[in-house]
């Protein structure tokens, strides 16, 4: 019987090691190259001076930090050369930038959909928010709040908890607890939320100003340039809400995997138990990371003026 259950725990040991070894570096490089050509896209005269367009490149910025700072690690993880458990200063600095990073990626999109809601409304001082004045303030705000959330992270890891299946953990129970519950919070309960409900608001507020247009009589001259705005906004829009959808898809696992964490810290568990929450924390963690692999393929896929954009790129070279 100790041997069956030993066999289950390097099992779940093996498999974890073998993820960390073979995915992070294709996503890396997938996350490299379409995080680059988001941003040469994004900077470009036709895109960069809209707001939306502003927070998703922060977004893309972030998103290539935080692939090279979390999925690096977790390779080498998987070889067990994990540098932060020789130095102790590695190990926090490494979780306060890796929290820090997807919560920003998280609520830059967030910022994005309210973005959206505010260009959509009908009230004029919501729409007036639609601006590069605002869009830097905000994002400076969001730093700044995730800073003070996860400063936690200089006093809560450290290099060895006896308890820990990594050598790079919480210090101690109640630190575990605090640390699930922040992640949980402030990376994908609250953001996702928000999501949802600046979405649902945007098009309710599309629904409301076509019945509204439809009653005004335009002359053509008036027309045709609102509606080539309104084109690139639609177009904007549906990038920002697929990747909604995908964000929510990928980063909800992670968040109800640390509340049940939370929940379940003080159960006494089996070392297979554990090997195996393991294994699942690895999986919802690398899930979290294609968030930020793919956002290129997505806006190429559901944008148009994304794609004709990539396409001047390509073949004129400008």
């Amino acid at each position: 019987m100790l041997n069956a259950s030993s066999s289950s725990s390097s099992y779940w040991n093996w498999s974890s090691a073998i993820i960390n070894r073979y995915v992070p570096i294709p996503l890396l490089i997938i996350g490299t190259f379409g995080n680059i050509l988001n941003i040469i896209i994004f900077t470009r005269k036709t895109l960069r001076k809209n707001s939306c367009v502003q927070y998703l490149l922060s977004t893309t910025v972030v998103s290539l930090l935080v692939l090279y700072i979390g999925l690096i690690t977790r390779f080498l993880n998987g070889y067990n050369l994990d540098y932060t458990s020789y130095f102790s200063i590695l190990c926090k600095i490494r979780y306060f930038l890796t929290y820090l990073l997807l919560y920003c990626s998280s609520w830059f999109i967030t910022l994005a959909c309210f973005d959206r809601y505010c260009s959509s409304s009908l009230s004029a001082s919501l729409r007036n928010l639609c601006n590069q004045k605002i869009v830097y303030r905000s994002i400076y705000v969001v730093t700044f709040v995730g800073c003070l959330i996860y400063v936690e992270a200089f006093y809560c890891f450290n290099n060895g908890h006896v308890d820990s299946v990594g050598s790079c953990y919480t210090t101690s129970t109640a630190c575990q607890v605090v640390d699930g519950l922040l992640l949980m919070i402030f990376f994908t309960t609250i953001p996702i939320c928000l999501m949802i409900i600046f979405s649902y608001l945007t098009l309710r507020n599309r629904r409301r100003s076509r019945r509204q247009v439809a009653t005004t009589n335009q002359s053509p001259s008036e027309s045709i340039p609102r509606t080539q705005v309104r084109k690139q906004d639609l177009q904007i829009m549906t990038m920002l809400f697929v990747q909604v959808g995908i964000l929510i898809i990928f980063s909800s696992p992670m968040g109800v995997y640390k509340l049940y964490s939370s929940l379940t810290v003080y159960t006494d568990k089996s070392v297979e138990r554990k090997e195996i929450e393991n294994f699942l924390a690895q999986i919802f963690i690398l899930m979290t990371y294609f968030n930020n692999s793919v956002m290129f393929f997505v806006y190429t896929l559901t944008g148009r003026i994304f794609r004709q954009e990539l396409l001047k790129l390509i073949f004129k070279g400008k």
